[in-house]
This record gives structure tokens, C-alpha cells and sequence, in this order.
């Protein structure tokens, strides 16, 4: 099948980016309260996120400056995060703002901050001092949207995001068939997309709900952003919905969280309803795939065939790769 391609492509290279400089899906929004602190890890690397009275959540390193205590065991003081061994106060941005017992703080050593934004349903944190590209837009403003459960798939992030972008896959575990030519585009050195617009051939009861709702025109753009998060927005024609997924490296392999969205309803209550009916069909077409994937050990030599696959393996040669030793 003939491959509309809007981007230039670099040569393959093979080997993996495993922890990325991107933006990765933490926690659902409402798992870190007004006053509260949590541990996150990333392969590797511990932060702590909190949230301040005010509401904002910011992210800082885990391992206090001065002695090392973990600060998930910190105290959240109005916007500032106290350590729980000498009762040092860190604001949002990793500088130390008090000291007991000194009437100054200045000069003391501060913690790393990392940016932080909370959109979807869910707080997303950059692996980074600075954010190298602005987190993704996703869908139009009036969706709703609902953070489901983490799942762990044991393989790679590349092997989760191939799949997304193998378009014969998608004929032979999903049951659809493709009604044009798929276009693949890289919009910057961070985003690789792909649209295609789809027919069901399959028969199952996920299947048939689909094909009536989108009278068997289903038209999906699937976006990878920085390696970490894919976007899927699908249009049905009277209907949208969209997900966004989130891909963390663990000892296990990866755990992916998902925030799934549904345009609202007009009736009260038909929100939740909405964002069931989209996280059904959702999972329903994703569950396919994560009892294959478990295990995987992705072939890039052979992958490179396919047009559409090439350019998600250039795309993610390139991505910058966190190669920094300091975890904390």
C-alpha cells in the first residue's frame, strides 16, 4: 500500500533511547491533594511531587540536599515542601527558603526542580531542568477527561509505540481495514503523527458498536511525543473521543497510564456514561495487544521494511536520551 509521507527521514539507527529528556504521565490529578506529597521513580531517578495549598503541584528531587532524607516523608508548609530530618524548606523551584534556628537560607544547598503541568485528568512532569518542547495539546477544550489504573507491559516503550504505527497489525489483530493511503508526518524533532481512516471487519461486540457509531468511517490521528506520551483521537463523525498514554520504564518492563476522554453530555450525568462507553472502547481495542507485547523483543531490522515504521524509527533515534547519573 502506497504511504503518503510528509517529513524527511535520517538514517536507522538501531540502538534504543531508554530513559528520555520528555514529558512522562505521573499520576492521576486527583491521587496528589491540596497539602499532600508523593514518591515518583523513573528508572532510576527519584522526585517527590507536591501540592501546595494554593493547588499547584510542583516536582523536586527526592534526596534532600543537605543529608539525603527522602523527602516523600517532607511536610507540605502553604507552597513549600519541609524535609522531615531538619526541617529544611524547599519552595517549587528547589531553593532552599528557611532554615531552623538561621535567619537567612541563603547560600544553602537547594534541590533539582522539574516542570510540571496537570492537564487531561493527570500531572505530567518533564525529565529535565528545562522543557525541551511544550507538553501536548490534545483534543478540543471541551472533553472531559478520566485517568484509568496503570497497566505493565513487559517489554520496551518502542515495541508499544510500533504497534501503534503498524498498519498491517491493524488489519490482523483489530480487524480493521484501511480506506486510504495513511500519511505520516513529523511536525518537529519532539511529535511524529499519523492519520489514517479505517473500516471495522471485525465482528465482535466492540466491533459492531464502533461501525454504528462511526457509520464504518473511523478517522484516527495517532501522535508520539518525545518517545513518553502517544495521543489517539478518533473521530466518529458524530461522535470524538480521545486518549492519551503515558510510557514509563521500569524493572518490569513499562508501565502505561491512560487518560481517556468523551465530549460531554447534555444531560446531567451523561459525562460519566460518555467517558465509560470511550474507556470501554478504548481498552476493548488495546487489550489485543498487551498479552502479545509481554515478552517482546523488538526486531528494528525488520520493521525498517515497513515505510511507516521507518519513520517512527528514525523519529526515535533521534530523541534526546537522559544519560545524566544523578538520580536524585
Amino acid at each position: 500500500m502506497a504511504v503518503n509521507v510528509v517529513a524527511w527521514a535520517d538514517p536507522v539507527r538501531r540502538s534504543e533511547p531508554a530513559r528520555l529528556r520528555s514529558w512522562y504521565l505521573a499520576c492521576p490529578s486527583e491521587a496528589l491533594r491540596p497539602g499532600q506529597v508523593m514518591g515518583w521513580s523513573l528508572d532510576g531517578r527519584e522526585l517527590v511531587l507536591f501540592r501546595g495549598q494554593s493547588g499547584r503541584v510542583q516536582a523536586l528531587s527526592a534526596h534532600c540536599a543537605h543529608m539525603g532524607a527522602h523527602l516523600a516523608h517532607g511536610t507540605v508548609m502553604g507552597e513549600h515542601l519541609r524535609c522531615p530530618l531538619h526541617h529544611w524548606r524547599f519552595d517549587g523551584g528547589g531553593i532552599c527558603r528557611a532554615v531552623p534556628g538561621r535567619s537567612d537560607a541563603t547560600g544553602r544547598p537547594g534541590q533539582r526542580a522539574f516542570p510540571v503541568v496537570e492537564r487531561y485528568g493527570a500531572i505530567l512532569v518533564f525529565n529535565g531542568p528545562v522543557s525541551l518542547f511544550p507538553p501536548p495539546e490534545v483534543g478540543s477544550p471541551e472533553l472531559r477527561w478520566r485517568t484509568g489504573p496503570p497497566v505493565t507491559v513487559g517489554c520496551s516503550w518502542l515495541p508499544i509505540a510500533a504497534n501503534s504505527f503498524d498498519i498491517e497489525h491493524l488489519r490482523t489483530v483489530h480487524h480493521r481495514e484501511l480506506r486510504d493511503a495513511p500519511t505520516v508526518e513529523r511536525l518537529d524533532p519532539f511529535t511524529l503523527r499519523l492519520r489514517y481512516t479505517s473500516r471495522v471487519i471485525g465482528t465482535g461486540l466492540s466491533d459492531r458498536l464502533m461501525k454504528a457509531l462511526s457509520r464504518d468511517h473511523i478517522r484516527v490521528t495517532i501522535t508520539l511525543h518525545g518517545g513518553t506520551l502517544m495521543s489517539v483521537e478518533s473521530d466518529l463523525g458524530r461522535t470524538r473521543s480521545a486518549l492519551l498514554a503515558g510510557f514509563r520504564p521500569h524493572a518490569e518492563g513499562v508501565s502505561v497510564l491512560m487518560s481517556f476522554a468523551a465530549p460531554p453530555g447534555r444531560v446531567p450525568g451523561l459525562d460519566r456514561l460518555r467517558l465509560a462507553v470511550s474507556r470501554w472502547l478504548f481498552t476493548s481495542f488495546l487489550r489485543r495487544d498487551l498479552s502479545v507485547l509481554n515478552g517482546m523483543r523488538f526486531n528494528p531490522g525488520a520493521a525498517v521494511a515497513d515505510p511507516v515504521l521507518r519513520h517512527l524509527l528514525d523519529f526515535a533515534a533521534q530523541l534526546p536520551e537522559d544519560t545524566d547519573d544523578e538520580h536524585g
